[in-house]
């Protein structure tokens, strides 16, 4: 699964989705609080996948949909500590079995943004160096026992940086921190969350992924002042040592390198993780004074906040290539959450023409993910707009032709 695959040949395509958006927020997340506290919209069951599962994966399945990248919500397997829920665990299992039976490989998320509240809450999570060195580790292994033998990949953490940035940074994530010093810790204890889940998974068969929350930041003036696109330039460049450079550091060097904080090499970290991962919504202007827009500058906002740019995914996968790191690359995530279906035909079509140009130039991705095949929920947006392209009453809207011509190469990207 993770060789390159020849020139010239499209990525397998798959979809991919959170358990938040396909069960709704489990009821003792840390998320949990706030939604009751009418901070985030109610998610109720989600998309229904945990009713629907068997005929979404078929649904799936039929349109060529081969992969689906899916969150094994940690808060809803073991709601108290030490306990697992015997009725998520079936669940869990069945829905994995039934997309092996499909066909469909499953790469399974482990850490997404929510946690148990005994965990986070209670005992300072990630933050916190028993929780990763000792809590993280024995769920990571239980969750690999019980689940590794229905999986096609793992990825330990998805959007770090993202899920750091809302959480500790803007404060529109629980906790809901301010601090760029908190924002910078646990940006730190989530990447070494992701490198300890990967020294325990490795040992095994199924390839681990990394995820590099990409966004192309470019710096931007509003002024003929001499100094604003210095001032704006180096805001972009310490983002994108963030978001990207502190990845490449890992995977080239095996060094845990997050701006501000002392670097920690870890042995075997270097050629660790088998394919490279990144998530990429969309691209920002930064300021001088720190306020940001989109990029390009014509570029329309979606009503959750990103700004999809599909000419950037291209940007990004050539980067990757050129720091020749020799190993797969796989999009985990891309999408649109809007109601203009033609806005996400677009969307599709300028992405699938994008990914087949980096193929034919020789850039090793072997697989792309779509956010999401049915409605789900968003922080964002709740339920209210639809993120798929097909309805929650399982009706396909006209984007679903595009993902399937995606899925089978055919080049026919017309609905």
């Amino acid at each position: 699964m993770t060789d390159a695959p020849p020139s010239g040949r499209a990525p397998i395509w798959g979809v991919a989705a959170d358990a938040r958006s396909t069960l709704g927020i489990a009821p003792r997340s840390t998320w949990a609080r706030w939604e009751r506290d009418g901070r985030l919209p109610r998610s109720g069951e989600g998309s229904g996948f945990g009713v629907d599962f068997r005929a979404d994966l078929a649904q799936q399945a039929e349109a060529g949909l081969r992969t689906l990248r899916w969150t094994i919500d940690w808060a809803r397997l073991e709601p108290i500590e030490g306990r697992w829920d015997t009725g998520a665990v079936d669940l869990i299992g069945e829905i994995l079995r039934a997309a092996r039976h499909l066909g469909i490989e499953v790469w399974a998320v482990l850490h997404d943004g929510d946690l148990p509240g005994w965990f986070g809450d209670d005992t300072g999570g990630f933050d916190d160096d028993t929780g990763l060195r000792r809590v993280w580790p024995r769920h990571v292994d239980r969750v690999a026992e019980a689940f590794g033998d229905l999986v096609s990949a793992w990825i330990p953490v998805l959007d770090p940086f993202d899920s750091a940035r809302r959480s500790h940074l803007e404060g529109t994530r629980p906790p809901g921190r301010r601090s760029e010093e908190d924002f910078g810790d646990h940006l730190m204890a989530l990447h070494l969350a992701s490198h300890e889940a990967l020294r325990l998974l490795r040992s095994g068969d199924i390839p681990v992924v990394c995820c590099i929350d990409a966004e192309p930041t470019v710096a931007g003036v509003r002024s003929r002042e001499p100094g604003e696109r210095a001032v704006a330039v180096a805001r972009a460049d310490r983002i994108d040592r963030f978001r990207y450079g502190s990845w490449i550091r890992t995977l080239r060097d095996g060094v845990v390198s997050i701006p501000g904080r002392a670097e920690r090499e870890i042995d075997g970290l270097a050629g660790g993780y088998d394919v490279i991962g990144f998530t990429q919504r969309g691209a920002r202007t930064v300021f001088a004074d720190g306020t940001d827009g989109p990029h390009p500058a014509d570029t329309t906002t979606a009503p959750d906040g990103n700004t999809p740019w599909t000419e950037g995914l291209g940007i990004t996968l050539r980067r990757l290539a050129d720091e020749q790191l020799h190993r797969p690359i796989a999009l985990l995530g891309t999408g649109l959450t809007a109601r203009e279906d033609p806005w996400r035909v677009e969307t599709m079509q300028g992405t699938g023409l994008e990914l087949r140009r980096a193929v034919d130039d020789g850039v090793a991705l072997t697989h792309a993910f779509w956010e999401t095949a049915v409605d789900g929920w968003t922080p964002d947006c709740g339920l209210e707009v639809p993120t798929g392209f097909i309805d929650r009453d399982r009706n396909p809207r006209p984007s679903a032709a595009v993902i399937r011509a995606l899925a089978d190469g055919s080049g026919r990207l017309t609905p």
